[in-house]
C-alpha cells in the first residue's frame, strides 16, 4: 500500500506552527553547543549584506567570543529534581513489579522514564505515552510461564512532541477518544558485514479501525514512497481486541490533544536575548578593552627616528619625546549599557524560574478540582499531576495486557521544597497531641512530612511498633486516666 500525497508523512498545521518555538526551547536546554551550532538563527550577523570573506571571518570571531548562559537547562534540571526529591508512589499488583526496574523493555525504570516525560512536558508542553505488547494471534492468551520468564511483557513507551506529527479524535457513542496518532521513529539496519549501521525513518500509526485498536508500521524501502511494512490488531492478556487506543497525551495544562505552550518557553526566549547581549559585550571588550598608547608633538624627524630605533611601552622602558611632546594611554569609558541589559535579564530569568515552582493561578484538571477546589497550583505541580495521571492510566493498560488486577497507582511528589521541622513546631505538635487536641494520625502525618518518621510506614505499623516497644502506651488514651 503506497503512501499518497498528504499521507502518513502529513503534519498537522498546529504541529507545524509549534515547531520554531519547540526547537528553540530544545536547543536552549541542550546548551551552548546546540545554540552556537545554529549560528545566525540565534545570533544574527551584524552586517548581513556583506558577503565578503572578511565579514565571514569577523562573524566567526563574534560567534566564538559570545558566551551562552545555560540558565534554562539548569532550571529544567532543578524542576525535575524538585519533583523527584522524594520517590513517586508506585503501587502495582503482582505481575507488574518489573516496571520498577524495566518499564520500556530496554532497562529504563518507570522512575527514569517518568523523569524524562516530565522534562519533555516542561520543555515542549506535551508528550505522548502508550502501553505496548508483543503481537499475538486472535484469542491467544499469554501464559504465566511466558510472563514469569520475561519473554512477553507489557511495556510503556513515550514519544516526544516533535515525533508526534499527526493525531485526531473520534466520537464513540457519547465519548471522544483518540482515533489516530502518527509517530515518526528511527530504526536501524545493519550492513551485510555486520559492522556499519544505517539509521532510517519509519512511522508508527496507532488508529481505531472498525472499532478496534490497530498498529501499522510504515517504511520506505530503497528510499521509495512510504507503505505499510507490518500491521496487526493488538490483543489484551485474555486475547481480546482493544476498543480504544491505550495511549494518552501528557500536557503542561491538561492531558487533552491540544498542544500546550511550553512552560520553559518564556525563559528560553529571554536566555537567547541574554546570549545576544553577551556577544555584543564580549566583542566590545575585545575591540576596545585594552588601553591604546598615544604620542603627540612628534615631528617627522622624531617619527622616523622612533620607527628606526623601535620603542617599547612599559615601566622599564624610556620613551623620549620632543619638547612640548606628550605620551599617554587612551582608555574608553566602560560600556555599561550592554552589561546592565545582561544583568537585568539574569534577574528576570531567576524570577521566571522561581514562578514555575511557586503556587499560582494555573488551570487545574478535573481530578485536581475535585480534590481541592481552593488550592493554587504551580506550573510544576500541574505538570507533575498530569504525568502522574497519565502513568496511572498507562499502568492500568499494562495490567490489562498482562491480564492482572488493574488496581495501580503512580504519583509524583508534590512537595518541591524540603520542609524543615524546628524545635518550636515540634513542641507545639507534641503538646497538642498530649492535650488531646491533635489525633495521633495527624501527628504522624506531620512527622512523616518532615522526615521524622519513615514516609512509607502506615499508621497501623507505627502504632504496632510503639505498642511493642513501649509495652502498652495506650496511644488512644490522652486523658491520663488509662
Amino acid at each position: 500500500m503506497a503512501d499518497t500525497q498528504g499521507g502518513v508523512t502529513y503534519m498537522r498545521d498546529d504541529y507545524a506552527r509549534a515547531v520554531p518555538e519547540r526547537d528553540l526551547v530544545g536547543d536552549v536546554c541542550d546548551g551552548q553547543r546546540a545554540v552556537k551550532g545554529k549560528k545566525a538563527a540565534y545570533l544574527p550577523i551584524p552586517n548581513p549584506t556583506d558577503n565578503s570573506p572578511e565579514n565571514a571571518a569577523r562573524y566567526a570571531q563574534y560567534l566564538d567570543r559570545a558566551v551562552f548562559y545555560g540558565a534554562t537547562g539548569r532550571t529544567l534540571q532543578g524542576l525535575v529534581g524538585a519533583a523527584f526529591r522524594k520517590a513517586p508512589q508506585f503501587n502495582v499488583p503482582t505481575g507488574l513489579e518489573y516496571m520498577g526496574k524495566d518499564a520500556d523493555g530496554s532497562g529504563v525504570s518507570i522512575y527514569q522514564q517518568s523523569q524524562s516525560c516530565l522534562a519533555g512536558v516542561l520543555q515542549f508542553g506535551r508528550m505522548f505515552l502508550f502501553a505496548d505488547y508483543p503481537q499475538r494471534g486472535e484469542g491467544e492468551q499469554t501464559s504465566r510461564a511466558q510472563q514469569a520468564a520475561g519473554l512477553i511483557r507489557a511495556s510503556l513507551v513515550t514519544a516526544k512532541a516533535k515525533n508526534v506529527i499527526n493525531w485526531r479524535t473520534v466520537q464513540v457513542g457519547g465519548v471522544h477518544r483518540i482515533g489516530l496518532v502518527v509517530i515518526e521513529e528511527c530504526y536501524t539496519e545493519i550492513s551485510e558485514d555486520g559492522f556499519s549501521v544505517e539509521s532510517k525513518t519509519q512511522y508508527r500509526v496507532l488508529k481505531l479501525e472498525g472499532g478496534f485498536y490497530k498498529v501499522e508500521i510504515w517504511r520506505a524501502p530503497d528510499k521509495g514512497s512510504f507503505g505499510i511494512w507490518s500491521e496487526y490488531f493488538p490483543r489484551d492478556g485474555a486475547g481480546r481486541n482493544w476498543e480504544y487506543i491505550p495511549g494518552t497525551f501528557v500536557g503542561a495544562e491538561n492531558n487533552d490533544t491540544k498542544i500546550d505552550r511550553a512552560p520553559l518557553a518564556d525563559l528560553a526566549h529571554l536566555n537567547i536575548a541574554h546570549y545576544r547581549n553577551s556577544a555584543d559585550y564580549e566583542d566590545s571588550a575585545f575591540m576596545v578593552g585594552q588601553p591604546q598608547p598615544w604620542v603627540s608633538g612628534l615631528t617627522e624627524q622624531w617619527r622616523d627616528w622612533l620607527c628606526e630605533k623601535k620603542f617599547y611601552v612599559g615601566s622599564r622602558s624610556m620613551l623620549p619625546v620632543p619638547t612640548d611632546g606628550a605620551f599617554g594611554f587612551a582608555q574608553v569609558e566602560p560600556n555599561t549599557m550592554v552589561k546592565e541589559a545582561m544583568d537585568q535579564k539574569e534577574r528576570q530569568m531567576v524570577a521566571l524560574g522561581a514562578r514555575l515552582i511557586q503556587p499560582g493561578s494555573a488551570v487545574k484538571t478535573a481530578t485536581e478540582v475535585q480534590s481541592d477546589n481552593e488550592a493554587e497550583h504551580s506550573v510544576l505541580s500541574l505538570a507533575a499531576e498530569n504525568v502522574s495521571e497519565a502513568y496511572t492510566m498507562a499502568l492500568q493498560w499494562a495490567a490489562r495486557f498482562e491480564n492482572v488486577d488493574d488496581d495501580v497507582e503512580y504519583s509524583l511528589n508534590q512537595e518541591f521544597v524540603e520542609a524543615r521541622l524546628d524545635a518550636q513546631l515540634l513542641t507545639a505538635l507534641i503538646t497538642g497531641w498530649q492535650a488531646g487536641r491533635l489525633p495521633s494520625s495527624d501527628l504522624w502525618t506531620q512527622l512523616r512530612k518532615y522526615g521524622v518518621i519513615d514516609a512509607d510506614k502506615t499508621d497501623e505499623e507505627i502504632r504496632e511498633e510503639l505498642e511493642t516497644e513501649g509495652a502498652g502506651l495506650n496511644l488512644d488514651d490522652v486523658s491520663g486516666e488509662g
